[in-house]
């Protein structure tokens, strides 16, 4: 009885750990109705594969423009986000969950830019190296936002199919720095006593320093 159970318990396991998640969108991808995303996950034991295809609709038809996979976190879940355009292209981008960092605080997704001349979804080889990822009016750029004792923003341009850090913010121990990059090198701009009511305090612009 006790071989029986244990068993059951093993092919449980087995059945749990290779579950495949779907997740498919017309409506806000790219532009709404005139795009398709199917995105399949399978979980496996000690990783996760991601497959997505991009279709375009022509004639009333769906019409195949791409397909690709990465590899992801093992057992973290499907979650996209296809309603943000993170370049101002007039195009939305699409994120797909990639890990958890910072107990949960910090997101990191899989970001896929889309780009209208060769109508494929540019996959952005760094974009789990920043957490939360945002795109930012006041600067035209992307911002990331990270917990980690303190909190940082980042601010990044899309370089190809990378992202590039110019800027950044600190905010730690009720001190704010700002930080200008240039040819990989830091430029302390401004270092001052800040207060915020918001422990989760983030900024929208490094020079003024603004939330």
């Amino acid at each position: 009885m006790k071989k029986i159970l244990f068993l059951c318990c093993f092919i449980s396991q087995i059945c749990l750990s290779q579950n495949t998640e779907h997740f498919s969108d017309s409506k806000t991808v790219i532009k709404p109705n005139r795009y398709k995303l199917n995105i399949s996950q399978k979980n496996n034991k000690d990783e996760s594969i991601v497959s997505y295809e991009l279709f375009k609709k022509t004639r009333e038809k769906w019409t195949k423009l791409q397909t690709g996979n990465f590899k992801k976190q093992a057992n973290f879940g499907l979650y996209v986000s296809t309603d943000e355009d993170l370049n101002n292209d007039g195009y939305n981008d699409v994120k797909i969950s990639f890990a958890q960092a910072g107990r949960g605080a910090n997101e990191i997704n899989k970001l896929l830019i889309f780009n209208p001349k060769t109508q494929k979804l540019i996959e952005i080889v760094n974009s789990q190296d920043y957490p939360n990822l945002h795109y930012n009016p006041k600067r035209n750029c992307v911002n990331s936002y990270s917990f980690s004792g303190g909190n940082s923003t980042y601010f990044l341009k899309i370089n190809d199919n990378r992202l590039q850090e110019f800027a950044r913010v600190e905010f730690y121990n009720d001190s704010v720095s700002s930080y200008k990059i240039k040819n990989k090198e830091e430029i302390l701009l401004k270092k001052k006593p800040y207060e915020s009511s918001d422990a989760a305090v983030f900024f929208s612009d490094y020079d003024p320093i603004e939330e």
